[in-house]
């Protein structure tokens, strides 16, 4: 019989390489090394979990993609979208935790699509919570 593994929890508190970086709030992609001494090159999947909150005077909505490539130059992906305020009157966040499988090429593609979010006082960023050490074991 097979069973699955339990994945490896990571807490960006205590492991801060855990953090990858900001997220781009103008339309643009960008690419995020995945440190090696967060997520072993052997491990399965990737806990992402990445948060954004937006104050000040921003566009309706933009939505950033999250992906994963794989070795057949495939990917894997989830979303995160965001509601802005154009009269700057409101805060407004979200956040989005979504198990992808570990990149061949090491590195986390993320894409804000949409409108730019312009605010100077906008925050968000990209963390690994966990991953998931590989194939099932018998």
């Amino acid at each position: 019989m097979y069973r699955v593994a339990p994945w490896i929890s990571v807490e960006p508190n205590k492991t801060p390489a855990a953090i990858l970086g900001p997220l781009p709030f103008k339309r643009e992609r960008v690419a995020l090394a995945i440190p090696r001494t967060v997520v072993p090159a052997n491990a399965g999947g990737i806990l992402i979990f990445a948060w954004v909150g937006l104050s000040g005077k921003n566009a309706r909505f933009a939505y950033w993609h999250f992906a994963s490539t794989l070795a057949d130059g495939s990917q894997n992906w989830f979303s995160m979208l965001i509601a802005g305020d154009t009269a700057g009157q409101s805060v407004t966040s979200n956040s989005q935790a979504f198990w992808l499988p570990q990149p061949a090429d090491g590195k986390l593609i993320v894409t804000l699509f949409a409108n730019d979010l312009t605010s100077p006082s906008n925050g968000g960023q990209v963390e690994i919570h966990g991953y998931y050490p590989g194939a099932a074991t018998a």
